[in-house]
């Protein structure tokens, strides 16, 4: 009887193991680019470089299955800043809480503890010191996190 080549014995399991990195991969980079809802009355930066009008800034941001759609907010210092939290996980706690860093230790801002579905609006000035600051739902801090960019 003829023996396997090392090319099938190794074949099978090599193309499982590319097919399992390649696939990972695949959705790490989607991720990365994933599209961030806002609504604004100006102009809202996501990124480097961007430039927000003057004046009160709003953003609508959603926490839906023990997440929130947006990673980062950005504000003018020492703007007036609203946020829009759109809770629409049924029967689960969620608020937004604005910290000065990611320790979590000093407390800037936090709207109340609320159930969805249900929409809360909160209203705080912009920290006046440039920088990037933390936000977290304090009901689940591992998994419903940002930045806070001040400019």
């Amino acid at each position: 009887m003829l023996k396997p080549s090392i090319n099938l014995k190794l074949g099978v399991p090599l193309l499982v193991i590319a097919f399992a990195v390649s696939a990972l991969a695949l959705y790490g980079g989607a991720q990365l680019v994933k599209q961030d809802e806002v609504s604004a009355d100006t102009t809202v930066s996501h990124g480097q470089g961007d430039v927000i009008g003057p004046g009160p800034v709003t953003v609508t941001i959603v926490a839906e299955n023990i997440l929130f759609n947006l990673s980062t907010l950005t504000a003018n210092a020492g703007s007036e800043f609203n946020v829009i939290v759109d809770n629409r996980d049924a029967g689960v706690l969620h608020n937004i809480t604005l910290f000065t860093d990611r320790s979590a230790s000093q407390r800037m801002f936090g709207s109340e503890i609320f159930t969805g579905p249900a929409i809360q609006e909160n209203t705080f000035t912009a920290p006046a010191a440039l920088g990037i600051y933390f936000f977290r739902c304090d009901v689940h801090p591992d998994t419903m996190t940002g930045a806070f960019i001040v400019q």
